[in-house]
């Protein structure tokens, strides 16, 4: 290991208080062939220092684009509106050299597919102490022993074997942990995971999440967590943000979504998810099929599939507080329900 002064991680600003971040009215638009698209609209949301935000929603509903716009990662043929504030700054559409001042060192990001995320001409070990060295001058030894250190973690057998290795050598669930130990190395302030433990069993992914967990105890690490699993979001958020056809459904504190259901597809989302104490009933689908950018609807988007529409769903809902006892669980649906 290199004999000069030991690198040390940083120490996140653990201040409560202050909006680590802060999202306002953010959209998404692709140009195609066909025409403008937009993919997202008017998202808004906040973090403070330690909490997670879980974001649920079926595939297509602009979760991923979401995070992407917040990261500066979008296609060439897409444009992001609004702001993004991170302590205070709007990062959001700065030029690279500024972003990368946050990106990768305060701001991160678990990709939803590792194999096209990690390069397959670079060894593991490149690719994690680079994360180091670039962003917070590690030399190569001390980022190789971090490296490590962060595999074992990750209950990764033979770390050292790993580092030499390259990602086409390992299964899916292998490089979805990699990309995680590449992320959290940097001890972000702010950690987005898209779909983090979609290709892991159960007992790698209850280590993941108990990592994370440890990760906000230790540093005061804010996460964004994207998934389809609605245990993992009820186990690890503060609060949840649901979203469909691009657009905020409903969005509250984690117990108020889970026992105070309010829009009709949340209730729709919870529904689905299998329960052991109902392991003889048939599962509940959601009707049809999410709507196509190319030919969204002109009122709420999900109008089409639920049971409640009627004429004054050809409008869109505005967001709005539908519960007295909380003032931040909003809700967009002209007919807000409570769970029975």
């Amino acid at each position: 290991m290199d004999c000069a002064t030991p690198w040390t991680p940083r120490t996140a600003d653990v201040n409560t208080d202050k909006k680590l971040l802060d999202v306002q009215n953010l959209s998404v638009h692709f140009q195609t062939p066909e025409g403008e698209l937009q993919a997202v609209r008017d998202v808004s949301f906040s973090l403070r220092a330690g909490e997670t935000l879980g974001v649920v929603g079926e595939s297509g509903s602009g979760k991923s684009q979401t995070m992407l716009a917040m990261m500066g990662l979008l296609a060439n043929n897409a444009r992001a509106d609004g702001q993004v504030l991170f302590r205070g700054d709007n990062i959001l559409n700065v030029p690279t050299a500024q972003l990368n001042r946050v990106r990768g060192q305060k701001m991160a990001m678990i990709f939803q597919d590792p194999m096209t995320s990690l390069n397959p001409f670079l060894t593991v070990e490149r690719q994690m102490t680079e994360v180091l060295q670039i962003h917070q001058n590690a030399s190569r030894g001390q980022a190789r022993t971090a490296a490590v250190q962060m595999l074992e973690k990750l209950r990764i057998a033979d770390p050292l074997r790993c580092l030499q290795s390259y990602p086409h050598q390992f299964s899916g669930g292998m490089r979805q942990r990699i990309m995680i130990a590449m992320a959290l190395l940097s001890q972000p302030d702010v950690l987005i995971a898209d779909e983090p433990t979609t290709a892991l069993d159960v007992t790698v992914q209850a280590q993941i999440v108990a990592l994370l967990r440890q990760l906000q105890q230790d540093h005061g690490t804010s996460i964004i967590m994207v998934t389809h699993d609605l245990g993992l979001v009820a186990g690890l958020s503060d609060q949840v943000m649901v979203m469909y056809g691009g657009r905020v459904m409903e969005h509250a504190q984690a117990d108020d979504i889970f026992y105070n259901t309010r829009h009709p597809y949340t209730r729709a989302l919870l529904e689905s998810v299998p329960r052991l104490e109902h392991a003889d009933d048939a599962l509940v689908a959601i009707p049809g099929m999410p709507p196509s950018l190319r030919n969204m609807p002109g009122g709420c988007p999900f109008a089409p599939r639920c049971a409640k529409a009627d004429n004054a769903c050809q409008h869109p809902a505005p967001l709005q507080v539908v519960a007295l006892s909380a003032a931040d669980h909003v809700c967009a649906c002209h007919h807000t329900e409570g769970q029975a």
